[in-house]
This record gives C-alpha cells, structure tokens and sequence, in this order.
C-alpha cells in the first residue's frame, strides 16, 4: 500500500509540473523522481528490518524450545506464508511434546513392569532357597522331603511360565 502510494504522489506531482510547466521542469520531474525512489527504498529498507526482527523472535522462540521449554510457541496470528510456516513449527513442536509424553509413559510403564516381574520372580526363588536349605536338613524324613521337592517343582513352574512371558513381551 505504501509502495502504491509513493507512485501514485510521485505520478500526481510530475503531472502538476507538466500542467504547470515551471522552468527547469526536468530537473523538478527528476528531484520527484528521486524522492520517490528513496522514499520507496526506505519503505523496502523498512519492511525487511520489521520481517527480520519477526525472524529474530521466531528463532529466539525455537531456540527456548530446544533448550527445554516445551509451551515454548512462535507466534502465528498473521496472514501469509512466514505466519503460514510458524504455524506448522508450532504444530511440530506440539507433535514432539505429544511423542515424548508417551515416551516418558511407556519408560514408566516399561519400570513398573520389570519392577512387577523381579518381584515376582524374587519370590519363588526365595521359596527355593528356604525348600532346599530345609531339605538338607531334613534328609532323614522321606515323607518331608517328598512335600518340599513338591513345593520346589511348583515354583520352578512358576518361575518357567514367568521367564515365558517374559520372551513373549
């Protein structure tokens, strides 16, 4: 719009000077001519300086993100392509934030299951130890030691179908 306007100045003044015809007419066209041209070398001068700072706040932005802070966004409310372009950056940051949230749940998830399994993998394997301890002790009482190499047997099946499931996961 600016652009247009210094035209349009520029055009109305030259065409005064040639309806009035002052002496010099050509150096007064040239002088308006001039002044157009700087006039719209400072308005493209201009424009440039407010879209790099626009780029300035979008890279200061991207960077805060990828220092840590995730609610970190360009701002996009403009019309245009570069408004355009800090949009879909916001919605690929919203996209990582999403993958690493379900990152962070699958890791705790990942935890509490293998803290599940030692647990209950601790636990017949204690039994073991205490059956066997007691069988070595008790070798004189056959009936004894048939009770606890049962209790033995079924925690070794325990602990078979735990190690299964665990290679099936």
């Amino acid at each position: 719009c600016c652009l247009l306007a210094a035209v349009l100045i520029f055009t109305a003044i030259s065409t005064a000077l040639v309806r009035l015809k002052p002496p010099a007419m050509a150096f007064w066209v040239f002088l308006s001519s001039a002044g157009m041209g700087i006039s719209v070398f400072v308005m493209i001068y201009l424009y440039f300086l407010e879209q790099n700072k626009i780029m300035e706040r979008a890279v200061g932005q991207i960077r805060d993100y990828l220092s840590g802070e995730r609610d970190a966004r360009i701002e996009c409310d403009s019309e245009g392509e570069l408004y355009r372009l800090f949009h879909e950056v916001n919605s690929l940051a919203s996209i990582l934030n999403a993958h690493a949230k379900n990152e962070e749940q699958s890791k705790k998830f990942m935890k509490d299951t293998i803290s599940h399994i030692s647990h209950q993998l601790k636990t017949p394997l204690a039994a073991l130890n205490i059956y066997n301890g007691l069988m070595q002790d008790e070798t004189a009482d056959i009936s004894t030691l048939r009770e606890f190499t049962e209790l033995s047997e079924q925690e070794l099946d325990r602990i078979e179908t735990l190690v299964q499931n665990l290679l099936k996961i």
